[in-house]
């Protein structure tokens, strides 16, 4: 499996919010990987540790994005997988990541998988089963 970075040495600057606060303490959050499918599906990805914990800012984020594209009619979920890697000069292959929990749109509630699962695993899954929903379209 090839890489897809292209630059891999602009991928190490640090982005600093500082000066971007709002409300005395709401900063920007970001998002490690998106997809968004033929205009009908989006999947969105956060990448931590495993010892790493998702703030409350940034799950409330990726909750209300789902929701948000949820209520537009699109099929929608936020997946946050983990990894062990320690090197900061090894990359992190986000497909093998293990699925730590998952926000689906319309159900409401951050849960596990139903049964251990890498991040790959969950898009085909993912995928699917919005296939299904949409009557084999696609």
């Amino acid at each position: 499996m090839k890489s897809r970075i292209l630059n891999p040495k602009r991928t190490k600057p640090l982005i600093d919010f500082k000066g971007l606060e709002l409300d005395g303490g709401i900063y920007p959050t970001d998002i490690d990987g998106i997809i968004e499918y033929r205009d009908s599906e989006y999947i969105i990805l956060e990448v931590k540790h495993s010892k790493a914990k998702v703030p409350w800012g940034q799950r409330l984020c990726l909750q209300r994005m789902v929701d948000d594209f949820t209520k537009t009619g699109k099929k929608a979920v936020a997946i946050v997988c983990e990894h062990e890697v320690d090197n900061p000069d090894k990359p992190i292959v986000a497909a093998f990541c293990n699925v730590r929990e998952l926000y689906y749109g319309g159900e409401m509630k951050w849960r596990p998988p139903d049964e251990p699962m890498t991040v790959r695993q969950v898009v085909l899954s993912f995928r699917r089963y919005s296939k299904k929903q949409k009557g084999g379209k696609k």
